[in-house]
């Protein structure tokens, strides 16, 4: 009897991606949530949720979604944007408690988090399904964080993009996030990452960017 498997290396079950990614005010973080109660309450899946510090749009500990229709809130683990390997030995003291594995691994605002490539890597290749939703762009139209990386992990681990859509304040569909400080539109020399701003969606036409050096 021929061994059609002589040779080759067993490869090891691997988890899935689901990628959300959009402007502002394109429901990210209601759809992750709504992801999330849909596994637990019909699959009865164990589901960690985690967001970064520099997350301010809800209370620590929460991830909240703007969206008044959607899943609400619910709480979520809280790590330093620039560590997110300590929320690791959070993971695996939980299952150690429950006597369960976490299905999956969901994150809110993904685009703030450093070494989310490596972390969601570990992840899927530890056998954990993995949600992340947060922005593609910053403020100045550039590829914010790791999340764009996330596209080859996507393509690697048979999971999927979901990509949702915010309108301009004149109708046109939103391409980029408008950083405003005090009314206006943010500096180009401005921090990526501060506190007290807030952000609106603008299609290409609207979208300003004062001090762009070219």
């Amino acid at each position: 009897m021929v061994d059609w498997n002589y040779g080759l290396e067993r490869r090891a079950v691997v988890g899935r991606l689901e990628l959300i990614v959009g402007p502002m005010r394109s429901n990210k973080t209601a759809e992750l949530l709504r992801r999330i109660e849909i596994r637990r309450q019909y699959a009865k899946q164990d589901v960690l949720l985690l967001k970064p510090s520099a997350d301010t749009k809800a209370a620590s500990g929460l991830v909240e979604s703007r969206n008044a229709n959607g899943c609400g809130k619910m709480e979520a683990v809280e790590f330093p944007y620039a560590d997110v390997w300590s929320a690791m030995p959070i993971l695996e003291e939980r299952e150690r408690r429950t006597g369960k594995r976490i299905e999956c691994v969901a994150m809110d605002e993904g685009q703030f988090v450093a070494d989310l490539f490596l972390f969601t890597k570990r992840l899927l290749e530890s056998g954990h399904d993995v949600m992340v939703s947060g922005l593609e762009l910053d403020f100045r139209g550039m590829p914010f964080g790791e999340m764009l990386d996330l596209n080859w992990l996507v393509r690697m681990y048979a999971g999927n993009i979901t990509e949702l859509v915010a309108y301009c304040s004149c109708g046109a569909k939103a391409l980029y996030p408008q950083r405003l400080i005090d009314g206006k539109p943010a500096p180009y020399d401005s921090p990526i990452i501060m506190a007290g701003d807030n952000y609106e969606p603008r299609c290409g036409e609207h979208f300003v960017l004062p001090g762009k050096p070219h």
